[in-house]
């Protein structure tokens, strides 16, 4: 029943902001890498495999709505409306003003995972937004949970969330897998 609501709050949340542009994040002090690996502003280590989950949408409310995962250059892939985005961390902190991120409970996962992200973002940078396909196939056809959950299933054989090849339209939430991510820091 859980899913079910949360596929239908993710559906609403598509169908009311899918139009809706990336507002800047309203900053609290200079963002800048320190050394190259760490999160802006912070002593966090950026690691392959991060799972960047952020609000979105003109409101920028305080829920869930999109999701990012850091590749094996430590850039950010996350797949909008206009296509896939590859963005370096700090620029993309400043698109949301609201960051939770997630690693993987192994690090080998994260560098397997972020490996096959960075061979499918390479064969398929212009990947389209569609948020009716289903999660294993159609690699041309991407949304942001779709993009993570490949990652994860096909580079490290992690199914987040337990879901069928076949599901479609599965929020980001529902990625929080707790046999598998571990939170790294709430609401950056």
């Amino acid at each position: 029943m859980k899913r079910i609501a949360a596929g239908v709050l993710f559906l609403l949340f598509c169908l009311i902001g899918i139009q809706s542009k990336i507002t800047p994040k309203r900053m609290r002090s200079n963002v800048h890498l320190t050394n190259g690996s760490f999160y802006p502003g912070t002593d966090i280590e950026i690691e392959p495999g991060d799972l960047l989950f952020t609000p979105i949408g003109k409101s920028e409310s305080k829920y869930v709505g999109h999701v990012g995962i850091v590749n094996g250059n430590l850039k950010v892939v996350h797949s909008i409306p206009a296509g896939l985005a590859l963005d370096e961390v700090p620029a993309y902190f400043q698109k949301f003003r609201s960051i939770t991120i997630f690693s993987p409970v192994e690090s080998d996962v994260g560098r397997n995972t972020a490996s096959f992200l960075d061979a499918l973002y390479g064969a398929y940078p212009r990947a389209a937004y569609r948020v009716m396909t289903p999660l294993g196939f159609d690699w041309h056809e991407q949304y942001c949970t779709k993009i993570v959950w490949q990652a994860y299933y096909y580079g490290s054989g992690i199914n987040l969330g337990s879901y069928s090849p076949h599901a479609r339209a599965i929020h980001p939430e529902l990625l929080k897998d707790r046999r598998f991510l571990k939170i790294k820091v709430k609401r950056l």
